[in-house]
């Protein structure tokens, strides 16, 4: 199963804002609107109701506050922001109530502690609010392996790998590996010169076995086509899809005899076409080597089946939109190995009946669908 559990905001928005503190406070309500921890309990019921052997989560983000001396105001608890503040990974792991473990994780935006230089010791980054107030902001994204409680498994080491090529996960984070290239623009704080923000994105995986089968199981969230910033943007998914592609090779070869699967968001559909000559899309890069696992559900073949669109994103920003509004296929399965068969291929959380209950509103769990499957080989 893969499941982007989505941040409820556009970061990169905010980070390029020309007024950074009303944006950050401007996100932060976007972000708490959004309710995170009834949407992740949603998310969970969703990794429930299937009971997937392994789960790759991607956006598994964490908010924390700090007030600023003297914290008489309502600062943090501002009802209009506390809700913000929330760890993902947290509210899924209790959500699930030890039928799930975290397997393992990569750590990718990391504010402020990831940022260079660093913002003289301040405890996170400083945030005004408009009763005069100060606050401190930690954000982390992850991306995190999710397994059964009975499934064996261990970390994949890829660090152990640059014994053979040195640029393998020569950035290295927590348990897995940040890409070589990140885009990047830069944050602009009261009084202070503008510092580079790296928006890091990684790759994390484990070994798993399943009864007599040993499994290679990795997840990973490339970065998006950047649009904005025209056809060049897409450079950095296509590097970020290559260096995952190269990587996996190696270690293919190096411990040979696991059948090896990726998921996650990989921000680019069946349709895309090359933004510019040689830059091949994520999609493509991938489904030139390994099965689609979407396109093998039962009928596919023969077009007697259900459709194949399977589109996994992307709802509203605000998640509040009536009906679904998911419009491309980017959030995949993809096995070395061709599967003899593919059963239950499914999109979970794309219907009116799986959004958050109240109190509170309606919200889709995520703006993006999960998607599982049971591979038979």
């Amino acid at each position: 199963m893969t499941q982007n559990q989505y941040i409820g905001a556009d970061l990169l928005r905010l980070v390029q804002a020309d007024d950074f503190n009303a944006a950050v406070i401007a996100t932060l309500q976007t972000r708490a609107a959004t309710h995170p921890a009834a949407r992740v309990r949603s998310l969970a019921a969703l990794s429930d109701m299937r009971r997937p052997a392994l789960v790759g989560l991607q956006e598994v983000y964490a908010l924390t506050c700090l007030d600023a001396p003297p914290d008489d105001d309502l600062g943090c608890d501002d009802p209009k922001l506390s809700g913000a503040f929330t760890d993902q990974l947290t509210d899924t792991l209790a959500a699930l109530d030890g039928r799930y473990v975290k397997a393992a994780e990569v750590v990718n935006l990391n504010l402020p502690a990831g940022l260079e230089p660093p913002l003289n010791a301040l405890p996170g980054i400083p945030v005004w609010l408009d009763d005069g107030s100060l606050i401190y902001i930690d954000v982390v994204d992850r991306d995190v392996i999710l397994a059964r409680a009975d499934v064996t498994h261990e970390v994949i080491d890829f660090k152990a790998l640059q014994r053979l090529i040195p640029v393998i996960c020569a950035n290295d984070s927590a348990d897995g590996c940040n890409y070589a290239l990140a885009a990047s623009t830069e944050i602009v704080l009261p009084g202070a010169d503008p510092i580079p923000v790296y928006f890091e994105r990684g790759f994390v995986g484990v070994n798993a076995t399943l009864g007599r089968e040993r499994y290679r199981f990795v997840t990973t969230h490339l970065e998006t086509r950047l649009e904005s910033s025209g056809p060049f943007g897409r450079v950095f998914q296509t590097a970020q899809a290559l260096e995952l592609q190269q990587t996996l090779r190696v270690l293919d070869a190096v411990d040979p005899g696991r059948k090896t699967l990726v998921v996650g968001d990989f921000n680019s559909d069946p349709r895309d076409l090359e933004a510019l000559p040689g830059l091949t899309p994520p999609y493509r890069i991938f489904a030139e080597e390994y099965t689609d696992a979407w396109t093998l559900r039962p009928g596919a073949a023969t077009g007697k089946g259900p459709p194949l669109r399977g589109y996994s994103c992307c709802q509203d920003e605000d998640l509040a939109n009536r009906k679904t509004a998911l419009y491309e296929r980017i959030d995949l399965i993809f096995s070395l190995t061709p599967p003899m068969q593919v059963k239950n291929a499914r999109l979970l959380g794309d219907t009116v009946a799986t959004k958050t209950r109240p109190p509170g509103p309606r919200l889709w769990p995520s703006d993006h669908a999960s998607v599982a499957a049971r591979l038979r080989y």
